[in-house]
């Protein structure tokens, strides 16, 4: 009896550990972000999602990965913006271009590790 208990357990842990890490990376809601928008990081186009200040973090929509930016170049109808973050994380920095539909142009990133709730 003993053996069997034994192996049950191990069996429920190994699923718990297989299924925690799914779990655990759930998709972002695209309605929960002001802007969509789509970069290039050079292996391909990927959707983002972000807030309303320039400093917030971008959000892939396909695995919640977080990115923060730290360097704007854009152009908007007759308006270009060029902003660079004054106290920006540490990290290595990706240029990316950029494209929401109303600002193109180019965006450095910063990857951010761990959960982030914004």
């Amino acid at each position: 009896m003993l053996k069997l208990s034994a192996a049950g357990t191990a069996a429920l842990v190994c699923l718990m550990l297989f299924a925690g890490p799914a779990a655990a990376k759930k998709k972002p809601d695209p309605a929960s972000f002001s802007y969509i928008a789509t970069i290039n990081c050079g292996k391909g186009p990927v959707q983002i999602g972000s807030g309303d200040d320039f400093w917030s973090p971008f959000v892939e929509l396909r695995n919640g990965k977080s990115y923060e930016p730290v360097e704007w170049h854009v152009k908007a109808g007759s308006s270009s913006f060029d902003l660079v973050n004054p106290d920006p994380p540490k990290g290595k920095r990706t240029v990316c271009s950029y494209d929401d539909g109303a600002a193109t142009g180019t965006v450095t990133l910063v990857k951010l590790h761990g959960p982030q709730n914004d």
